[in-house]
């Protein structure tokens, strides 16, 4: 099967995400970033592990922490993994500060407007990092604060004339806010003390495993809160999507409302229109009636199991493709620093409690190839040799895509395609679904690859969130936690290397610093990010 025939095919990724929109007074504030310098960065160890020791919160476990490792790692190796961790997000996401910052300073509360009054890019991404909550769960928000206190809900009341402390903007992110949180990535080496299970527990079992790795901590798509965070851009809901809440054409006979620009602004973004729920039905959805929830990936809008409500392949596609970019560009990245080739292991960020629909499994990988797929004709990627996703169960739909056989020694089937590329040092990516540990060791073929590992983080938390309630084994993040370094190493409370200035923008020549970024950015001719 011409797999890139297929991809070609599918309706809601034909279109190209052209380039973005920049609006005068954003481009002041990426002209502030251009003066950017990197910082001075730090890899005293014992400075690492005071500034952890003063985190308020205690850890659950210390086995994963610096002040053990140093008795058994490398001490070299553990300064590295200090001073190479970054923050990371897409060249689009750069820019959406900037004009989120513009949408703030004129149709904000009074509160943000103060807050974001003199506010560069640097200190909200700045913010971004530091103001989180430490755990934030399920749809009821429970969280716990930097502070120890504990609660649910309230959270949308933040930068509002409602905010109560200690909910309140100066200390913590408005719900506006963890849209961008969501789009803001950390990396960087680790040291690996198991296979990073599910219920690992921070035991530590190095037999089997790869010691060192990178890892990625990405955000999924988040539809646990109904008309927030993600629900207002990929669903279209009766209740959401209506111009009440500023869905549909800009008023020509009424006042544009915050509501309005605010719906503007990501409709820019995504380049997708906020349409009413009444508009799309009465166009749409009564031809693709028979995609109610089936995997029928070609369809762009796809109802919901229960109810009317739809969901938006094209926006859904192009949310995924941003943390698609960032997790690949920089797995290209580290491998080519280290002279070696990336084995990239992809988790189901958002396939979790966030899922709302089975057809997002099928999304994910299909954009996920897609993006692999244009990024090699970009001529990115060479230094990335392999992509599997784990724990992931497409459809048969989506993987008929791939070849399945029997393994080397014939006791596990394998699922693989290659997705060529004559440029490519290797002719293309080997990609494949296998439901492998993170850390567990690269063997046979792979031996020797360089491990880029992706956990699902929080954009409303510290890394490891459960963790930091002593749930080690309810998700993803606190495995990661349990597992690896990011507890210490991805928090900016302990690592000051988890900083703006310190950022890395993912673009399809590879990564740049900020400053370069904001320089490209403003050039006047930019090329459209094609999904295909």
């Amino acid at each position: 099967m011409d797999v890139v025939q297929e991809l070609q095919n599918i309706c809601w990724c034909k279109e190209p995400w052209g380039p973005p929109i920049i609006s005068e007074e954003a481009k002041e504030l990426l002209r502030e970033c251009t003066n950017v310098t990197q910082p001075e960065l730090i890899d005293d160890l014992q400075e690492i592990i005071k500034r952890s020791n003063n985190f308020p919160i205690a850890f659950p476990i210390d086995t994963v922490r610096l002040k053990n490792l140093i008795r058994r790692r490398p001490i070299e190796k553990l300064k590295e993994n200090v001073r190479s961790t970054y923050p990371l997000l897409h060249e689009r996401v750069l820019i959406l500060m900037a004009n989120f910052l513009v949408f703030k300073r004129k149709y904000g509360s009074n509160i943000e407007k103060e807050l974001y009054s003199k506010m560069s890019v640097i200190e909200l991404i700045d913010r971004i990092l530091q103001k989180r909550a430490v755990c934030f769960m399920s749809r009821r928000d429970i969280y716990k604060l930097r502070t120890g206190e504990m609660g649910a809900g309230g959270w949308e009341n933040i930068g509002t004339p409602q905010e109560y402390p200690p909910l309140v903007l100066a200390d913590y992110l408005s719900y506006d806010e963890l849209k961008l949180s969501a789009l803001v990535s950390v990396s960087g080496p680790t040291a690996c003390i198991n296979d990073g299970a599910r219920r690992n527990s921070g035991v530590v079992k190095e037999d089997n495993i790869e010691t060192d790795a990178i890892i990625i901590g990405i955000i999924g798509p988040r539809f646990e809160r109904p008309g927030r965070v993600d629900c207002e851009d990929i669903l279209i809901t009766y209740e959401q999507n209506c111009a009440e809440n500023g869905y549909g054409p800009l008023p020509t006979d009424g006042p544009v409302t915050a509501k309005h620009m605010w719906r503007k602004l990501w409709a820019d973004f995504y380049q997708i229109p906020s349409v009413t729920y009444a508009e799309l039905t009465s166009k749409v959805m009564r031809i693709e009636e028979a995609a109610r929830d089936r995997r029928v990936f070609t369809e762009r809008y796809t109802r919901r199991p229960v109810g009317s409500d739809a969901l938006d392949a094209a926006a859904y596609g192009r949310r995924l493709a941003l943390f698609a970019d960032v997790a690949l560009l920089e797995a290209d990245t580290r491998a080519a620093a280290a002279s070696s080739n990336a084995f990239v292991n992809i988790i189901g960020a958002g396939l979790g409690a966030w899922r709302i629909s089975h057809h997002q499994l099928d999304l994910y990988i299909l954009t996920f190839l897609q993006r692999i797929h244009s990024l090699l004709g970009d001529g990115a990627l060479h230094n990335v040799s392999d992509v599997n996703f784990a724990y992931i169960k497409p459809g048969d739909s989506v993987l008929s895509l791939f070849n399945t056989s029997a393994s080397e020694n014939g006791s596990t089937r394998e699922t693989k395609l290659f997705l060529e590329n004559e440029a490519h040092p290797k002719g293309g990516i080997s990609v494949q679904v296998e439901d492998r540990e993170p850390s567990s060791a690269l063997v046979g073929e792979h031996a020797g690859k360089l491990l880029v590992m992706t956990y699902a983080w929080d954009g409303n938390a510290h890394p490891g969130n459960e963790f930091w309630a002593g749930d080690l084994t309810s998700s993803g993040d606190p495995a990661a936690a349990c597992s690896t370094q990011v507890s210490e190493l991805h928090s900016a409370a302990v690592n000051p290397a988890v900083c703006g200035r310190n950022a890395r923008v993912a673009a399809s020549c590879g990564l740049r610093s900020l400053a370069a970024a904001a320089t490209a950015a403003l050039r006047t001719r930019r090329e459209s990010f094609t999904m295909i």
